[in-house]
């Protein structure tokens, strides 16, 4: 589907969704059968709406269908922008089109915990690819002696 089509689609709608809005704002100020024509006409209009909503959003569909290859992105991979929504960001490799995935919080947790258990298995067998990024577990700090129990034993 052409970009002109798209857009011609998504002006219809919207004028369809701009006269319902009309409709109803004049149905509110009017009286007697003028409000039952406004009503009418707003009615009209809402189905017109819905109609042309569900035309723009299959020639969507149509034409973003496939799969879309993306990077992560390097700005800001990871974002929470929405109360209780966890976005992973990404770019097509051009950096043409960006691509988001919102998790919830469980989602995202079940998502990260697959994706390092992924990242072990497949890293190097010295885990030379893993070890470069991730830092060893950091010391005690010094002065901190480890807790003992009375037998004189690591708690």
């Amino acid at each position: 589907m052409n970009p002109d089509r798209l857009f011609d689609l998504a002006a219809e709608f919207a004028h369809a969704t701009g006269n319902a809005e009309r409709f109803h704002a004049r149905a509110a100020v009017a009286t007697g059968d003028d409000r039952a024509a406004h009503e009418k006409a707003a009615s009209r209009w809402e189905a017109i709406a819905a109609r042309r909503r569900e035309h723009l959003r299959a020639a969507l569909r149509e034409a973003l269908r496939g799969t879309v290859k993306a990077v992560p992105d390097e700005r800001l991979p990871v974002a929470t922008w929405q109360p209780g929504r966890v976005e992973v960001r990404a770019t097509t490799p051009d950096g043409t089109r960006t691509v988001r995935v919102r998790y919830t919080p469980a989602q995202a947790t079940a998502a990260a915990v697959a994706l390092i258990a992924c990242a072990a298995i497949t890293d190097d067998p010295d885990g030379s690819t893993l070890a470069s990024i991730l830092p060893a577990f950091p010391p005690n700090p010094p002065g901190d002696e480890p807790v003992t129990t009375d037998e004189g034993r690591p708690a």
